[in-house]
Protein backbone atom coordinates (compact mmCIF):
# COMPACT_ATOMS: atom_id res chain seq x y z
CA UNK A 1 0.00 0.00 0.00
CA UNK A 2 1.10 3.50 -0.74
CA UNK A 3 0.93 6.11 1.93
CA UNK A 4 -1.13 9.13 0.91
CA UNK A 5 0.88 12.09 -0.24
CA UNK A 6 1.27 14.73 2.35
CA UNK A 7 0.94 17.67 -0.04
CA UNK A 8 -2.82 17.12 -0.51
CA UNK A 9 -2.74 16.27 -4.25
CA UNK A 10 -4.74 13.29 -5.50
CA UNK A 11 -2.82 10.45 -7.00
CA UNK A 12 -4.26 9.28 -10.36
CA UNK A 13 -3.52 5.64 -11.23
CA UNK A 14 -5.14 3.34 -13.75
CA UNK A 15 -6.45 0.19 -12.14
CA UNK A 16 -5.92 -2.64 -14.64
CA UNK A 17 -7.20 -5.50 -12.47
CA UNK A 18 -10.80 -5.30 -13.85
CA UNK A 19 -9.37 -5.26 -17.39
CA UNK A 20 -7.37 -8.42 -16.68
CA UNK A 21 -10.44 -10.08 -15.14
CA UNK A 22 -12.58 -9.33 -18.19
CA UNK A 23 -9.82 -10.53 -20.54
CA UNK A 24 -9.50 -13.83 -18.71
CA UNK A 25 -13.27 -14.39 -18.72
CA UNK A 26 -13.41 -13.69 -22.47
CA UNK A 27 -10.50 -16.07 -23.05
CA UNK A 28 -12.24 -18.85 -21.12
CA UNK A 29 -15.50 -18.29 -23.01
CA UNK A 30 -13.62 -18.42 -26.32
CA UNK A 31 -11.83 -21.64 -25.37
CA UNK A 32 -15.04 -23.36 -24.27
CA UNK A 33 -17.08 -22.36 -27.31
CA UNK A 34 -14.43 -23.44 -29.83
CA UNK A 35 -14.78 -26.99 -28.57
CA UNK A 36 -18.42 -27.05 -29.77
CA UNK A 37 -17.80 -25.62 -33.24
CA UNK A 38 -16.45 -28.93 -34.57
CA UNK A 39 -19.57 -30.10 -36.49
CA UNK A 40 -22.09 -27.34 -36.02
CA UNK A 41 -23.07 -27.24 -39.71
CA UNK A 42 -24.14 -30.88 -40.05
CA UNK A 43 -27.84 -31.63 -39.79
CA UNK A 44 -27.88 -35.32 -38.99
CA UNK A 45 -30.22 -37.70 -37.18
CA UNK A 46 -28.21 -40.48 -35.63
CA UNK A 47 -29.86 -43.88 -35.18
CA UNK A 48 -31.13 -44.69 -31.69
CA UNK A 49 -29.80 -47.58 -29.60
CA UNK A 50 -30.36 -48.83 -26.06
CA UNK A 51 -26.71 -49.81 -25.62
CA UNK A 52 -25.29 -46.37 -26.39
CA UNK A 53 -22.19 -45.61 -24.33
CA UNK A 54 -21.67 -42.01 -23.33
CA UNK A 55 -17.97 -41.41 -23.93
CA UNK A 56 -17.01 -37.77 -24.48
CA UNK A 57 -15.17 -36.91 -27.66
CA UNK A 58 -11.51 -36.11 -27.25
CA UNK A 59 -9.47 -33.63 -29.23
CA UNK A 60 -7.49 -36.43 -30.91
CA UNK A 61 -10.58 -38.34 -32.06
CA UNK A 62 -11.18 -38.62 -35.77
CA UNK A 63 -14.81 -37.89 -36.61
CA UNK A 64 -16.27 -39.10 -39.91
CA UNK A 65 -19.87 -38.26 -40.80
CA UNK A 66 -21.95 -39.83 -43.57
CA UNK A 67 -25.05 -37.77 -44.40
CA UNK A 68 -28.31 -39.02 -45.88
CA UNK A 69 -27.27 -37.68 -49.30
CA UNK A 70 -24.02 -39.74 -49.15
CA UNK A 71 -21.68 -36.79 -48.44
CA UNK A 72 -18.59 -37.42 -46.31
CA UNK A 73 -17.33 -35.07 -43.62
CA UNK A 74 -13.99 -35.51 -41.90
CA UNK A 75 -13.78 -33.54 -38.64
CA UNK A 76 -16.62 -31.32 -39.83
CA UNK A 77 -15.19 -30.53 -43.27
CA UNK A 78 -16.59 -31.87 -46.54
CA UNK A 79 -14.27 -34.43 -48.14
CA UNK A 80 -14.16 -37.03 -50.90
CA UNK A 81 -13.60 -40.80 -50.51
CA UNK A 82 -10.10 -40.47 -52.01
CA UNK A 83 -9.14 -37.60 -49.68
CA UNK A 84 -10.60 -39.51 -46.72
CA UNK A 85 -8.49 -42.56 -47.57
CA UNK A 86 -5.34 -40.45 -47.89
CA UNK A 87 -5.97 -38.56 -44.63
CA UNK A 88 -6.73 -41.74 -42.70
CA UNK A 89 -3.50 -43.35 -43.88
CA UNK A 90 -1.50 -40.22 -42.98
CA UNK A 91 -3.02 -40.13 -39.49
CA UNK A 92 -2.49 -43.89 -39.06
CA UNK A 93 1.19 -43.48 -39.94
CA UNK A 94 1.51 -41.19 -36.90
CA UNK A 95 -0.62 -43.28 -34.52
CA UNK A 96 -3.25 -45.97 -34.82
CA UNK A 97 -4.30 -45.47 -31.19
CA UNK A 98 -6.62 -42.55 -32.02
CA UNK A 99 -10.33 -43.35 -31.78
CA UNK A 100 -12.36 -43.07 -34.99
CA UNK A 101 -16.01 -42.11 -34.53
CA UNK A 102 -18.27 -42.85 -37.49
CA UNK A 103 -21.52 -40.88 -37.48
CA UNK A 104 -23.92 -42.26 -40.04
CA UNK A 105 -27.27 -40.55 -40.53
CA UNK A 106 -30.13 -42.98 -39.90
CA UNK A 107 -31.33 -42.37 -43.48
CA UNK A 108 -27.86 -42.92 -45.01
CA UNK A 109 -27.34 -45.99 -47.15
CA UNK A 110 -25.89 -48.89 -45.18
CA UNK A 111 -23.31 -49.45 -47.93
CA UNK A 112 -21.90 -45.93 -47.51
CA UNK A 113 -21.28 -46.44 -43.81
CA UNK A 114 -19.80 -49.89 -44.50
CA UNK A 115 -17.36 -48.39 -47.04
CA UNK A 116 -16.20 -45.81 -44.49
CA UNK A 117 -15.80 -48.53 -41.86
CA UNK A 118 -13.76 -50.57 -44.32
CA UNK A 119 -11.47 -47.61 -45.09
CA UNK A 120 -10.88 -47.02 -41.37
CA UNK A 121 -9.96 -50.68 -40.83
CA UNK A 122 -7.71 -50.77 -43.92
CA UNK A 123 -5.85 -47.71 -42.60
CA UNK A 124 -5.05 -49.70 -39.46
CA UNK A 125 -7.18 -48.09 -36.75
CA UNK A 126 -8.40 -50.45 -34.04
CA UNK A 127 -10.50 -48.12 -31.88
CA UNK A 128 -13.68 -47.57 -33.89
CA UNK A 129 -17.03 -46.34 -32.57
CA UNK A 130 -20.36 -45.99 -34.34
CA UNK A 131 -22.21 -42.95 -32.97
CA UNK A 132 -25.82 -43.42 -31.87
CA UNK A 133 -28.31 -41.57 -29.72
CA UNK A 134 -29.56 -43.13 -26.51
CA UNK A 135 -33.12 -44.41 -26.26
CA UNK A 136 -34.98 -45.03 -23.00
CA UNK A 137 -37.27 -47.92 -23.95
CA UNK A 138 -36.17 -51.21 -25.46
CA UNK A 139 -36.60 -51.85 -29.15
CA UNK A 140 -38.85 -54.93 -29.74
Amino acid sequence: MHAPKSDGKMMAEINIIPLVDISLVLLIIFMVTTAFVKEAGLNMKLPKAVTTEAAPEKQRDISIAVTRDQKLYLDGRLTTPQALRQTLRQRAAKSTEDRVIIKGDQAAAYGSVAKVLDEVKLAGFGHIALATEPVQERIP
